[in-house]
């Protein structure tokens, strides 16, 4: 592959500094060493140059031990398994592999894991005489290996290499490098084992692993994340540390943390990057906490200025902007950006329809296909939202059956909560109830609980009842469709079923705060947030 690169075209000029004066003007100077040349142009990631220079170069002394590397990473990038190849051969003829150098090593064993050639890097593994091999090279070979099967998601894979290494390797211990590659593949059962041999290692102390440490747990335990974050001493806190914590909690629904972790973060000095923000922004959403978000609208626009083309911050910005009402803002920021993502159509589709503007909604919904992005699940679910919130019944339900037969989706239980809530709305209580019967899969609370806010709205405390039924049993803490229940049964005047209410919330220690009665729902974003009934009785 190599050998059909052409001659490389390279500008003279002073041959001091090669990579300031390359990387200023964009130019190479020829009367540098070859060598140096192919890293510099590497570094510009002007890959096919960078090759050139290489195939081309005077064969006469030796490869720079430097070059090699750089020209496996061209390689790399160009998805060329022969030029790897090339070099490999290159590299052996000269006896720099497979166990003379270790930043060789690691280059091919990177090149080949990252081309999906695993094979080809297991056999370089395999053929490294690991006595005669000083240590370190053993291990970054090992961990280039792990680090390859990681990048496909071959778990099995990494944790068979990691135990060959420990077990079958004399006096060979891993590092920082092991654990960072082992810990985001590592099942949820392992995690913590993973954390034991860290810290009896010394390692857990490391700023980057306990980090790494945070945003693992954080997918599934934000208490656990928040644990090991409240274990790093104060000076290894970083803005990594901070934001992995804050965005677990805020990923997790726990906004009040998150943002009271941003209040901290700020107190320490610590200023945010475009990621934290985006936690910082979900939960303001979340909480409708406009203004800590109006706070960092103002930071953004002060400190980012180029954060329009950040499509997830971005994204966020007109999330906040329109979950707060302030549609006028979250349009204008849309229309700024010069790249959309769905998360950013998304983001506006929702303002739309949860303030009542249903007909904006479905337009730029349909503005959205026409432009080529295709809906996902989240999108589908604001959309149906929408619907509801307008009343556009029979939008809602073509929509709905076309998810299927046009845009390929399967529709999950928001997407049957929405339908419930829509029917329900419409006063088609006995279609919303066939609607359930026939799901595919077991309805869930929000389900139910849409029925029940249907009912409640028709006054039709026989479906009501059956509703309530199955929500208290899937969601017996929630007491906000207690609180449903019962003022149904006030408005019916049914004394004796409020009292029957009220008795089961004593039962089961459940209280309702005066003037709050708050019922989880289904949401846009994935998670379950806590609205409003508006319910002042009981």
């Amino acid at each position: 592959m190599l050998d059909h690169l052409p001659p490389p075209r390279l500008t003279k000029g002073k041959a001091t500094e090669p990579s300031t004066s390359a990387a200023v003007a964009g130019e190479i100077d020829p009367t540098v060493p070859w060598y140096l040349q192919v890293c510099t142009l590497t570094r510009l990631r002007r890959h096919r140059e960078a090759l050139a220079v290489l195939r081309h170069a005077d064969p006469s002394p030796p490869p720079h031990a430097l070059a090699l590397p750089s020209a496996l990473i061209c390689c790399a990038a160009l998805s060329l398994p022969s030029g790897v190849a090339q070099v490999h051969a290159l590299a052996a003829k000269r006896g720099l592999v497979p166990a003379s150098d270790s930043y060789i090593l690691s280059a091919l064993l990177s090149s080949y894991c990252r081309l999906g050639l695993l094979p080809c890097a297991r056999q370089l593994l395999d053929e490294m005489p690991a006595a005669s091999t000083p240590p370190a090279t053993v291990l970054t070979a090992f961990n280039s290996l792990i680090s390859g099967c990681a990048l496909h998601a071959l778990t099995p894979a990494c944790f068979a290499l990691f135990r060959r290494m420990r077990v079958h390797v004399a006096g060979l211990r891993f590092n920082a490098v092991t654990l960072l590659a082992l810990l985001p593949v590592a099942p949820a059962t392992v995690v913590p084992q993973l954390q034991a041999l860290a810290a009896q290692s010394g390692l857990a102390s490391r700023t980057t692993v306990a980090n790494c440490l945070i945003s693992v747990y954080g997918r599934s335990s934000p208490t656990l994340a928040r644990q090991v974050f409240d274990e790093m001493p104060l000076a290894t806190r970083d803005l990594v540390s901070w934001t992995a914590v804050l965005s677990a909690h805020a990923q997790g629904g726990l906004a009040v943390d998150a943002l009271e972790l941003y209040r901290r973060m700020r107190g320490h000095g610590v200023e945010p990057d475009a990621l934290t923000l985006v936690g910082v922004l979900s939960s303001c959403s979340h909480l409708a906490a406009r203004s800590v978000g109006l706070d960092v609208d103002r930071y953004v626009r002060q400190r980012l200025p180029g954060f329009r083309a950040n499509v997830q911050l971005c994204s966020a910005l007109i999330n906040f902007h329109a979950r707060c009402g302030s549609l006028p803002q979250a349009q204008q920021l849309f229309d700024e950006m010069p790249r959309k993502s769905i998360v950013s159509w998304t983001a506006l589709i929702t303002g739309y329809g949860m303030h009542g503007h249903g007909d904006i909604a479905i337009n730029f919904f349909q503005r959205m296909v026409s432009q080529g992005i295709r809906p996902d699940n989240v999108s589908m679910v604001a959309l149906l939202s929408a619907c509801s919130h307008a009343g556009k019944y029979e939008e809602g339900c073509k929509y709905f059956f076309a998810m299927e037969s046009t845009y390929k989706l399967r529709p999950t239980l928001e997407h049957y909560a929405c339908m419930v809530d829509l029917l329900g709305r419409a006063g088609r209580l006995e279609e919303a109830r066939e609607l359930i019967s026939s799901m595919p899969m077991p309805a869930d609370g929000s389900v139910w609980g849409a029925l029940l806010g249907a009912c409640k709205i028709h006054k039709n405390v026989e479906a009501g009842e059956e509703a309530f039924k199955h929500v208290i049993m899937l969601e017996p803490s929630n007491v906000g469709y207690y609180v449903l229940m019962a003022n149904m049964y006030t408005d019916s005047g049914q004394q004796d079923g409020v009292a029957r209410v009220r008795a089961m919330m004593r039962e089961r220690g459940l209280k309702k705060e005066p003037g709050r009665t708050q019922v989880v729902r289904s949401s846009v974003n994935g998670r379950r947030p806590l609205a409003s009934t508006g319910e002042e009785n009981l």
